[in-house]
């Protein structure tokens, strides 16, 4: 299906997406978040990564009951390729701090999204984790 928008207008699409996630997911309004999500969604963390809808909203639920902490979302870099659109970005978990911790966990994430017939997204794949720090042998 080609599209008859032009990739800013996607792009900004796909950055709004990650702002109502982070103000669902604060809010605890899991119905704003599962907006972006259609009737099969793959997490890629999970050891049976394939999740229904409802297995979704179910997850989410889980997470948000557990509390104790709020996330922030950045998408750095967000590419359109057709009707595909690749998220990649940071998520700060943040939760009280405690004597000796900050109270901050940085993750990456990588999304792949899926334009819908309607010209709006739905997140299909996803993964994060942990940020790992790396530095090269002196060679």
């Amino acid at each position: 299906m080609p599209s008859t928008q032009s990739e800013p207008e996607d792009v900004a699409k796909l950055r709004h997406m990650a702002s109502e996630f982070a103000e669902g997911f604060n809010t605890g309004d899991v119905d704003r978040i599962m907006r972006f999500y259609g009737d099969t969604y793959v997490d890629i963390n999970l050891r049976n990564p394939v999740q229904s809808r409802q297995e979704r909203r179910e997850y989410y639920l889980q997470v948000i009951r557990k509390g104790g902490f709020r996330v922030q979302v950045h998408p750095d870099e967000i590419l359109i390729k057709g009707d595909f659109g690749f998220i990649r970005g940071s998520i700060e978990l943040l939760r009280p701090s405690a004597a000796g911790d900050s109270g901050r966990t940085e993750l990456r994430y990588l999304e792949i999204a899926r334009r819908q017939q309607d010209g709006s997204w739905q997140v299909m794949w996803g993964m994060d984790g942990p940020v790992q720090e790396y530095t090269p042998s002196p060679s």
